[in-house]
Formats: structure tokens, C-alpha cells, sequence
């Protein structure tokens, strides 16, 4: 009983956080991280110099345990493409599960309607390679796909592992910019080499109180800030009173 009433206070803490920075959502200055600072300039930038923007699932997929990092790339690409949307050149979105494909075309498909650029829109924007947890046949369409559509900010993001070091070899080798991350951790120390920009762990799924500043988004991520700063605060207390218990006990005899 106790321990659902903790959960519950936890959980009740938690929420009226969350509504208290959503309601102060314009006002707040998230903590900067620079992938989110770098992404917009270097759409613009795609946009001016007629050349299309990439974003990639990897291997994220909306059936198994990777669903959450899914949904979180497609908010990344949702802002972006919207942001693109203006330009001739389509975005370019990969993906390596079958069932990603479509979540990858609607949230195209909601990008340009949402920038009255439907006519633009077409479903081959969004591709599926061979399938399979570091597949080394995706990481070849992948790289050939960046270089036959003229990419020029590539933003590979959700699961991949040490075959990014492949799809991220042809950014670098032509200069392009680059923004990695992986929910795996072989992917991930990839992706802190690689990148221009690198997001790291679960910075991944700020993406849209970043780009978006949506009221709710950038209140649950002011929330996991504070909680994170809780944490650690409890953490080096215990530490220390870990530490300092020997000498108190002794003090005490």
C-alpha cells in the first residue's frame, strides 16, 4: 500500500511539473544542445542550395521494443521536412523494417500538408532497404541513396549499430553534414565519432520541444531536467553519508 501511494505521489509530482512548465513554455530556455541548434540552419541551407535532407530510422521499428525511439525520429522528421517542404527537392527518409515504412510516409505526408505542399508529396520519398539489425545491405542503399539524391544534412537517428560507421562514410568523404545517435550503445560511440553534431542517449526524444516548442513537449522535458537533477542531488548525498558513516560511528563510541 505504501508503495503504490509513493508511485502515486511520484506520478502526481511528475504531472503537475509538466503542466507547470508547459504553462510557462515560452518564457523557459531549455539547456542547449547543439544538434538541435545545427538542424534547422542546415535545412535552410539544403533549401537555399537546392539539395534534399535525409533523415533515417535505422533499424527502429513500431513492433518491438525500439517503438518509442520510432516515434521519437519521426517528430524529429516531421519538423524538418516541414521546414524543407518549401523547396523542390523531396526529403529522403530510410528505413530498414517493413512496418516503419508506412509511419516514415504519413509523417511526410503531414509535412507538406501541413505547409499546403501536398502536391509535392510522393510515397517514394520514404524507402525501405533490406531488413535486419545491422544489416550491411541496408548501410549500402542507404549510402548509395545519399549520393544519387544530392543529400546535404543527413540525420540518422533511432537504432543503428557499427554499420553507421558505413552510411556515414559517404557524408564525410563528400563533406555533408552529419547528425548521429543510436539507442544502441556499439551505435552510439559510432555516432559520438562520426558526427558533426551528436545527440547523445535520451536527448533523442527532445527532438520536438526543440524544433517544435510545443507547450507540452518543452514542459515534460524542463520535468526530466529537474528529475535528473533530483537524482543526482540524492545520489552524491547518499555518497557521502556513505562515506562520512564510519567516522560518525566512531565519533559515537
Amino acid at each position: 500500500m505504501n508503495g503504490s501511494l509513493l508511485v502515486y505521489g511520484v506520478l502526481l509530482v511528475v504531472l503537475v511539473m509538466m503542466l507547470f512548465g508547459s504553462t510557462l513554455a515560452r518564457r523557459i530556455q531549455l539547456r542547449r544542445i547543439a544538434a538541435y541548434t545545427a538542424m534547422p540552419l542546415t535545412v535552410g541551407e539544403a533549401v537555399e542550395s537546392d539539395m534534399a535532407v535525409h533523415v533515417s530510422y535505422g533499424s527502429s521499428a513500431v513492433r518491438d521494443a525500439s517503438t518509442i525511439s520510432a516515434i521519437a525520429v519521426s517528430e524529429i522528421l516531421y519538423h524538418l521536412a516541414e521546414r524543407a517542404a518549401v523547396a523542390d527537392k523531396p526529403t529522403l527518409v530510410t528505413m530498414s523494417d517493413p512496418v516503419t515504412l508506412g509511419l516514415g510516409q504519413d509523417t511526410l505526408r503531414r509535412a507538406y500538408k501541413t505547409r499546403d505542399a501536398l502536391r509535392k508529396y510522393r510515397s517514394t520519398q520514404a524507402r525501405w532497404y533490406p531488413q535486419g539489425p545491422n544489416s550491411l545491405a541496408f548501410a549500402a542503399g542507404v549510402g548509395a541513396a545519399m549520393l544519387d539524391e544530392s543529400v546535404s544534412t543527413n540525420v540518422l537517428v533511432g537504432r543503428f549499430g557499427p554499420e553507421l560507421m558505413l552510411i556515414a562514410e559517404n557524408a564525410i568523404r563528400y563533406d555533408r553534414f552529419l547528425v548521429a545517435q543510436s539507442d544502441e550503445v556499439r551505435g552510439q560511440a559510432v555516432a559520438y565519432v562520426v558526427s558533426d553534431q551528436p545527440l547523445i542517449g535520451e536527448e533523442l526524444y527532445a527532438g520536438g520541444a526543440y524544433l517544435g516548442r510545443a507547450p507540452l513537449q518543452v514542459g515534460a522535458v524542463v520535468t526530466q531536467d529537474v528529475l535528473r537533477y533530483i537524482i543526482i542531488t540524492i545520489i552524491i548525498g547518499m555518497a557521502i553519508l556513505f562515506i562520512l558513516s564510519p567516522s560518525l560511528e566512531q565519533s559515537v563510541r
